[in-house]
């Protein structure tokens, strides 16, 4: 039986899934493989695919998004294997050979851990880290990677220890986790959706494990990037601003919306305003009025899930 099954999710990215698939054919213990086509028709993934054995393509209907994406990958997982673990994996990155073993044992030796996550560096550079282990920032309504885009082996990056954020971009799931509380929630197209399922998974009862020993290696994002050069999501002079700034108003006010209470929710009643005002003013200043209209159509979207979420409970 194979311990763990990857799902990945392609987007006219067949050369960025072909050197994934690569990465996972030397893997120590090789997992089985289903790549979901969000394209949904990317014309040279099927001959990509076919070099990794017994792969399962699956080809979504449209583009459905990172977290619907993934789902159609899982469901197919729980209904055709008997695995123990899903692993979510960006079709971007590249895993090391022992990583999945390490994140498995990390699973062995702690049952109370639902999803297990490991070290992620740039693969441009090794030397600079991604992702060490992360936290939610109830003040933010996201979450913080402590030591992101310094030393990939500063000590706390090198630091087992338990998190209450683990990033999409490579996390291993209990099998009984995704039965249980099921996958990424539908109303997410891109961005946080990560961070709403480990809440959800906590609040079921399961722990997160940071293992810095499982090393995965990032390609820097292209939303990331102008004329080659990394700049911040939040950045102006991201080209993909007002995409990323609606979805992340959007589905932080919703995260939020469902998992904030008490405490958490007046942090957040506090620290998000601040946080928006500040990016408004940085935008204004810049001119990127694209970015201004982005974050008030994020909180109308947000508005009108919440609308529809009362009328249907009205009418049970």
């Amino acid at each position: 039986m194979t311990r763990t099954v990857v799902v990945l999710v392609n987007y006219y990215g067949a050369s960025d899934t072909n050197n994934c698939i690569q990465s996972l054919l030397g893997c120590s213990h090789r997992p089985q493989l289903v790549v979901v086509d969000n394209s949904p028709n990317d014309p040279e993934l099927e001959a990509v695919v076919a070099t990794y054995p017994d792969a399962k393509l699956i080809r979504a209907p449209e583009n459905l998004g990172f977290g619907r994406g993934n789902n159609h990958g899982i469901e197919w997982v729980l209904k055709n294997t008997d695995c123990e673990f899903v692993f979510i994996f960006n079709n971007d990155a590249m895993v090391e050979a022992d990583a999945l073993q390490r994140l498995e044992q990390s699973m062995d030796e702690h049952p109370d851990v639902g999803i297990s996550s490991p070290r992620i560096v740039m693969a441009e550079d090794p030397g600079v880290l991604c992702y060490g282990g992360g936290e939610v920032d109830w003040r933010r309504g996201g979450g913080v990677v402590p030591c992101v885009l310094g030393s990939s082996t500063a000590p706390l990056a090198m630091l087992s220890r338990p998190i209450t954020f683990a990033s999409g971009c490579a996390m291993l799931i209990r099998r009984e986790v995704l039965e249980k509380i099921g996958g990424f929630d539908d109303r997410y197209f891109m961005y946080e959706e990560d961070l709403e399922l480990g809440l959800r998974a906590q609040k079921a009862g399961y722990a997160i494990w940071y293992e810095p020993l499982a090393l995965v290696r990032h390609v820097g994002q292209g939303s990331m990037r102008k004329g080659g050069e990394f700049v911040g999501l939040w950045s102006p002079a991201n080209p993909r601003l007002p995409f990323y700034v609606y979805h992340v108003v959007r589905n932080r006010l919703l995260t939020m919306y469902i998992h904030a209470r008490g405490i958490q929710r007046v942090k957040f009643a506090i620290g998000f305003p601040v946080l928006i005002l500040s990016k408004l003013i940085q935008f204004i200043r810049h001119r990127r009025w694209d970015g201004v209209r982005a974050v008030f159509q994020g909180w109308v979207a947000y508005r009108q899930l919440c609308h529809t979420g009362s009328q249907r409970a009205e009418a049970r």
